[in-house]
């Protein structure tokens, strides 16, 4: 057991060897998100960096759960170009709390079976107006991806505005070490970052097929 899975042992890891995650189908019992406005402030580091993204989005059942497969989809696309490709993520539910984890690994013929980087994380329900999460991934066996701890805080804050649809929202941009936001605010919407990232996944899968072991 690596060191990352220690937050999580008490939540019943086991359970996440009941449901391997293909093309990121979830947990039928998954606690729910309020339907409405929630605002999602991340804090953390990748590596050296310091970083702040905060994000809104309009939600209903359908957008609630098309947001985990984004989160999933981000993960995997955060090590695909440094040559990782990601197993069937696990993620289970166990009363108010999911937790998931997922293995990258690297498949250069000098890296060790172990190279690549783990992810694991958590979102616990306070309440369906409260979330809190938090994400852990480590590098193993000299992988290029580097080690990533982010923590989230989300909450409902009323209903959508006027006009939006479920799964449409703002991002705000993402502050790297104290710094200004990287982005001006920029309309988003989850079925449709759902929509870009897994055909960016899938390009990026096949241009380290064609490239082969590097």
């Amino acid at each position: 057991m690596i060191a990352v899975m220690k937050p999580f042992a008490a939540l019943g890891l086991s359970l996440l060897a009941c449901l391997a995650v293909r093309a990121h189908e979830l947990p039928k019992d998954m606690p729910a998100r309020k339907p409405g406005l929630w605002e999602f402030v991340t804090t953390g580091t990748d590596g050296t960096n310091q970083i702040e993204t905060r994000r809104q989005y309009c939600l209903d059942a359908d957008a609630d759960r098309a947001l985990h497969r984004l989160a999933i989809l981000r993960m995997e696309l955060s090590v695909i170009y440094v040559g990782l490709g990601c197993q069937p993520a696990r993620v289970a539910a166990d009363g108010k709390t999911v937790v998931g984890e997922m293995a990258c690994r690297a498949d250069a013929p000098d890296d060790s079976e172990a190279a690549g980087k783990d992810f694991r994380w958590k979102l616990a329900f306070e309440s369906d107006r409260e979330v809190v999460g938090e994400e852990h991934g480590v590098a193993r066996g000299g992988s290029m991806a580097g080690d990533t701890v982010m923590h989230e805080r989300q909450r409902w804050i009323g209903p959508c505005e006027a006009g939006q649809q479920p799964g449409d929202g703002t991002d705000f941009g993402t502050r790297y070490n104290g710094g200004k936001p990287f982005t001006e605010p920029q309309p988003d919407n989850i079925q449709e970052s759902v929509r870009v990232l897994d055909k960016m996944l899938k390009e990026g899968t096949a241009i380290n097929r064609r490239l082969g072991p590097m």
